[in-house]
Order: C-alpha cells, then structure tokens, then sequence
C-alpha cells in the first residue's frame, strides 16, 4: 500500500475553530468522516455555547487523529502506562500558534474501539463518535471526570450538548 492510500489530511474552518484532521484511509470509512464533518459546525456551535469557555472566544484549532487500537494502545500505554487501546484519547495544549489561534490540543479515535463499543452498546455510530468528539473537546478545555463530582459536571454538559444535537444521553 502506499503512503497515498494510507491516509489523508482534512481541514475544517470556520471564522472561530480550525480543526486539522488526520485519516487512516484503510481503518476510516469517507462516508462516515463526511457525515461527521457536515454535522461539525453545529457540534463545535453547541460546544462554545454550553462550556462557556473564555478560550473559547478566540480563535481555536485542534488537531484529530482518526486511527486504530494500534496506534491508541501504543499512546496509552506511553502517556497513561495503559496497557490497552482506549476509544479516545485527549491531550491538552492551550498554546498560542503564529496565526494567533489558541491550539487546545489533540484528540486522537480508534475506529475498532469505537465501533465494537457502538455494536455493544446498541449505539448509532456516528451518534457515538459525536459523543467522543464532544468528551474530547470537553477535556482540551479542562474538564475531567476523575472525580464524582467533577464527572457529574462534564457528564451534564455532554448530555445538555447531545440533547441539543438531537443525540441520546449515551449513559442511559
């Protein structure tokens, strides 16, 4: 196979976020990436309008690894010492890039995990990555889950996001 058909890069812009993405052709199905991008400005939309993020009022860019277990289980392993793929991982940043946007960080999917926990779960999945995509996004902004209390917060928040989106509360 060669590097063409291993992957491909995507930018997503608009006046407030650009989100760089990068796609592992044989473990991403197109029709499912471009489901997800037609749904993005109002995902992002509905994100800036519950966090109430002061990061949010600037420009914003995040980067997006659309990959496998593989290369998950290796990210968790060395940044968590987890020794398993995981179906998101999030990095946060926060730094100030030479376009003046504020880079919130990485977030990074696996398409196996992903799609095993939507069969199981009795989920849709595209449903399922934009709740990913939004716990993700959550995280770069500091929010966390580590605690009760501060799960009850982001979990509230994911919830009210998907309502919004016309997406069910994915921990019923």
């Amino acid at each position: 196979m060669n590097k063409l058909n291993q992957g491909y890069y995507k930018i997503w812009k608009n006046d407030f976020y650009t989100i760089e993405a990068n796609i592992v052709r044989s473990l991403w199905e197109d029709k499912f990436i471009k489901s997800f991008e037609k749904r993005l400005n109002k995902i992002i939309l509905e994100i800036f309008e519950n966090s109430k993020n002061k990061l949010l009022e600037n420009n914003i860019l995040i980067s997006i690894l659309f990959t496998g277990d593989k290369k998950v289980a290796e990210l968790n392993n060395y940044y968590r010492k987890i020794h398993k793929p995981t179906n998101v991982l999030s990095f946060p940043s926060k730094e100030i890039n030479n376009r003046n946007e504020i880079f919130l960080g990485d977030i990074v999917f696996s398409s196996q995990t992903i799609t095993e926990e939507a069969k199981t779960d009795n989920k849709n999945l595209e449903d399922h990555l934009i709740h990913l995509f939004i716990h993700g996004v959550l995280h770069l902004l500091g929010y966390d889950h580590q605690k009760e209390h501060d799960a009850h917060i982001m979990e509230s928040l994911e919830i009210k996001i998907l309502k919004n989106l016309k997406i069910e509360n994915p921990y019923n």
